[in-house]
């Protein structure tokens, strides 16, 4: 107490006992007084590093920038030897880790850097840490401490720590540490309290940093999945160059194949034609049967010819898209049928109000196609029965059929259906190319479609097609 205030009062208390009294009375104030003074400035000073901190979390600054300030002013705010922050190896168990950041003093050295290996922090320790454990140790060989654990915290010449876990979300992070390490130190209340704060306010700027990550992670994929789009599409670019000149390609040679090559033919023919009108008497019955056989093969190469030149036609020519009555199509193409061979009894089934999006042409030919088919394999029946309807579907995509009861096929041999030019019936048998179902399939194709069929032997078959227009489809 001030002297001058002392001898002031001896004045007034002539009592020498009364007046010792007086003075432990105002001597144990002034130091209670002097107490709340202290905390009072401790917390100021524990608030505005508290400030420091949550502005530090709002800035745009780096995880390890944040760690090394604060750990700089705990440091001085506490008076401690060190303060660092411990983070655990991700897949260790909370067995292993490092110091990652650190304020110490040069007295002491550096925890930074330095593996550390604590097995039994794991099993016995890391369950308490995630539900918010705090371990405020006065002196680490009188704290019932084990053996190994002692070991770790003298190599860093450790007396006394304090110590709070550093929480990312649900994930036990790290471990924010105080040590002193120049003598054993009671821990008071109110700085257990403050690092518990500082701690919680890190958990924040680790669980910021998390989700950041992830952003960045997600950032960098769609930037590469941009990255893949954009080679595919260079990829794409060069494919349809590419397609374009083996269209032209296609088109020389389909310009040749009908020129250069129906030349000879009609050649062949006619002059075979000549030998049998010309000749006729120097031929004995088997030249003039080869010579028939000759025309016969020259006027089917002619018709696959046209037949291929026709399939290559349907792949290459472009679309137009608009709305397509089917129905009309179907009902059009079996008169057409049925004028061919009025005797014929067949009776023909065709839902009305079919209509989709596609090409009208290639549409056309697709049902001509079908129906031809169906029409020509119920050729062998007294009576028919051939049917174009749409089946019922949960699905949006329509599903559309030519049924008939004619020869059908083994379904063993439906994967020969769409192969240009094979056959499941001989061509005595039933007439033509094979090209027609090659057609079908890649009209659908070119649709978005699908195309499968059911059969069985001498019990009809149906030809099953989906048509999933799209606009830009070549």
């Amino acid at each position: 107490m001030n002297p001058e205030i002392l001898a002031n009062l001896r004045n007034f208390c002539r009592d020498e006992t009364a007046f010792e009294q007086l003075q432990q009375l105002l001597t144990n104030e002034f130091q209670q007084l002097e107490e709340k003074v202290s905390q009072a400035n401790f917390h100021l000073e524990q608030q505005q590093t508290l400030f420091h901190v949550i502005t530090r979390l709002r800035e745009p600054i780096d995880l390890e920038t944040i760690f090394q300030a604060t750990a700089t002013e705990i440091r001085l705010l506490l008076k401690a030897d060190r303060v660092g922050m411990f983070r655990f190896y991700s897949e260790s168990g909370w067995n292993d880790g490092e110091f990652v950041s650190e304020d110490v003093d040069p007295a002491f050295p550096s925890a930074i850097a330095q593996k550390i290996h604590d097995h039994c922090f794991g099993d016995q320790f890391a369950a308490h840490y995630l539900e918010g454990r705090v371990q405020a140790v006065t002196d680490i060989y009188n704290y019932g401490l084990s053996d190994c654990h002692v070991k770790i915290l003298a190599q860093f010449q450790v007396r006394a720590n304090l110590v709070v876990p550093l929480l990312q979300g649900d994930n036990l992070w790290g471990l924010l540490c105080i040590h002193q390490c120049r003598a054993p130190r009671e821990w008071q209340t109110i700085e257990i309290e403050f690092v518990n704060q500082i701690a919680n306010h890190l958990g924040v700027a680790l669980k910021h940093a998390e989700l950041m990550a992830e952003l960045q992670a997600e950032v960098v994929e769609r930037q590469q999945a941009e990255q893949a789009v954009q080679t595919l599409n260079q990829g794409l670019q060069r494919a349809i160059v590419e397609m374009k000149a083996v269209n032209k390609e296609l088109e020389a040679f389909s310009y040749s194949v009908s020129h250069d090559l129906r030349a000879p033919l009609r050649s062949i023919d006619g002059f075979s034609q000549a030998l049998l009108e010309d000749c006729q008497e120097q031929l004995d019955d088997t030249g003039q049967d080869y010579l028939r056989r000759i025309r016969a093969a020259t006027q089917r190469m002619g018709y696959l010819i046209d037949d291929l030149l026709n399939l290559s036609r349907v792949t290459r020519s472009d679309m137009h898209l608009e709305t397509v009555d089917l129905s009309k199509l179907a009902s059009n193409i079996c008169t057409e049928l049925q004028n061919s061979q009025p005797e014929r009894q067949v009776e023909f089934v065709i839902q009305t109000g079919l209509t989709t999006q596609g090409d009208v042409r290639l549409l056309n030919v697709l049902l001509v196609n079908l129906l031809n088919n169906a029409w020509k394999f119920t050729s062998k029946h007294p009576t028919a029965k051939i049917e174009f309807a749409m089946t019922p579907s949960k699905s949006e995509i329509p599903t559309y059929f030519v049924r008939d009861d004619g020869a059908g096929f083994d379904m063993s041999y439906s994967g020969k259906l769409f192969a240009p030019f094979q056959r499941l019936h001989s061509i005595q048998e039933f007439p033509g190319n094979g090209i027609g179902l090659a057609t079908v399939q890649r009209i659908v194709n070119r649709h978005g479609g699908r195309i499968w069929a059911e059969a069985s032997v001498d019990r009809g078959a149906t030809f099953y097609f989906t048509l999933v227009a799209k606009e830009g489809l070549v």
